[in-house]
């Protein structure tokens, strides 16, 4: 297998956040990108899942590992639509419902 490292852009500039973009569009463009990894982790072997780039420093993160922190990153990713532009730390879902209705003097 090919050891591809992404080039760095060199851009200074902070990369955009979704949950400033249309969540739709955003929504549209993560499920294209979701489905591309899908078929292209499903066409590892048990071998390439274990495969660790030797230009990196020890220790060498492997696939496996790699995969795992992408994972988590689109989970964040994911959390940043559905909080649509509400500043990090801003609760969600059930427990803004339960908050709100705290403050207006109900039970949480």
């Amino acid at each position: 297998m090919a050891s591809p490292i992404a080039p760095s852009s060199g851009a200074s500039e902070p990369p955009p956040r979704y949950r400033d973009e249309d969540a739709l569009r955003v929504a549209e463009e993560l499920g294209r990108a979701a489905e591309a990894l899908a078929d292209r982790l499903a066409a590892l072997t048990a071998d390439e899942w274990e495969y660790a780039d030797p230009r990196l420093p020890d220790p060498r993160p492997t696939v496996d590992l790699l995969t795992r922190h992408l994972l988590h990153d689109i989970c964040h990713s994911l959390s940043e639509v559905l909080r649509g532009g509400r500043e990090h730390g801003s609760t969600t879902g059930a427990a803004h419902r339960r908050n709100e209705k705290k403050a207006a003097g109900g039970h949480g």
